[in-house]
C-alpha cells in the first residue's frame, strides 16, 4: 500500500502529465515490487510512478500500486505506453561526456538527432558518457528506451557497454577490442560499496547493448579456466556437475 504521506499526490482522477518510469534492482526491491505495476530484466525491474520534488521523496518518484489502477481502472498497458510518452515530453534524455559531468558542464549535451551536429568532436574522441535526463533523476532507466539506445549506438559507432552508476544514471562505454569486462564489474561493485547511497544502488553486474540485434543483455561471466579444468575432469570420472555457459541471457 501507499505510504499515509504519499496518498495526497493520487488523485480519483487519472492525470498524465507527472508520470514516470524508473528502475530498481529486483531484489532488493522484491516486497514492495509484488505490489506494483512493473517488469523485471535480468536483475532489474521497471517500474511506474509519479515525479515529485526530492524533499518530498528522495529517490524523486513515489510508486504506482495495483491500488490506483484499480481506482483509475486503468490497464497495466495503458500505464506504461502513457509514462514512456510522457518521460519523452517532460524528462527527455541527456548524454553527456564524462569530462562535462566530471568538470559540472551542464550546457553541453550531445544531439541524439541524425541532423544533429553539435558535440561531434566529443562523440568522436570520447569512449565513456553518462546517460541520464536534464534533472538527473531517475535517469538511469533510459537504457530500456530502445529507441534512445539505438540512437546512441548510431551516435557512437559501436555496441555498447552499461555501467550501472545509480537509479539516476548510468555510464555508457563505446565498445572496443580488448576490453575488460571483468575489470568493469569490479569497478561497479566497488564503486556501489563505497559510493552509492543503498537506495540509489541500481546493479552490480554489467550490461551490453548489441547495435546489430538491439538486445540488452546482462554480461555472463565463464568461470576461472581452473574451475572449468575442475569440471572437465570431473566429466572425465563420470560425475554430473556442469559448468555455466558464457551465453547473454537476452532481454526481448
Amino acid at each position: 500500500m501507499v505510504l499515509e504521506e504519499y496518498k495526497n499526490y493520487f488523485t480519483d482522477v487519472y492525470e498524465t502529465d507527472s508520470l514516470t518510469v524508473a528502475v530498481c534492482n529486483a531484489e532488493a526491491n522484491r516486497v514492495q515490487l509484488s505490489d506494483m505495476p512493473h517488469e523485471q530484466y535480468e536483475d532489474l525491474a521497471l517500474y511506474y510512478g509519479v515525479r515529485v520534488p526530492a524533499m518530498v521523496n528522495k529517490t524523486g518518484i513515489i510508486a504506482i500500486h495495483n491500488s490506483q489502477l484499480e481506482m483509475w481502472g486503468i490497464s497495466v498497458e495503458q500505464l506504461k505506453k502513457d509514462a514512456w510518452e510522457n518521460m519523452e515530453k517532460e524528462y527527455p534524455a541527456v548524454l553527456r561526456t564524462m569530462d562535462d559531468v566530471i568538470y559540472g558542464i551542464r550546457d553541453n549535451s550531445i544531439a541524439l538527432e541524425p541532423e544533429g551536429t553539435g558535440m561531434e568532436e566529443y562523440v568522436e574522441n570520447d569512449v565513456m558518457f553518462v546517460l541520464s535526463n536534464r534533472d538527473n533523476v531517475q535517469g538511469a532507466v533510459y537504457v530500456f528506451d530502445e529507441k534512445i539506445m539505438k540512437k546512441i549506438a548510431e551516435k557512437l559507432d559501436s555496441s555498447l557497454v552499461i555501467l550501472p552508476s545509480s537509479i539516476h544514471e548510468t555510464l555508457i562505454v563505446r565498445e572496443m577490442e580488448d576490453m575488460d569486462i571483468e575489470y568493469m564489474r569490479d569497478m561497479v561493485r566497488q564503486v556501489n560499496e563505497i559510493s552509492v547511497r543503498p537506495e540509489e544502488c541500481l546493479s552490480d553486474e554489467v550490461y551490453h547493448y548489441d547495435r546489430e540485434t538491439g538486445i540488452l543483455s546482462m554480461v555472463k561471466f565463464a568461470q576461472h579456466e581452473e574451475e572449468m579444468l575442475g569440471v572437465e575432469e570431473m566429466h572425465d570420472q563420470d560425475c554430473t556437475g556442469q559448468s555455466e555457459s558464457m551465453v547473454p541471457c537476452m532481454m526481448q
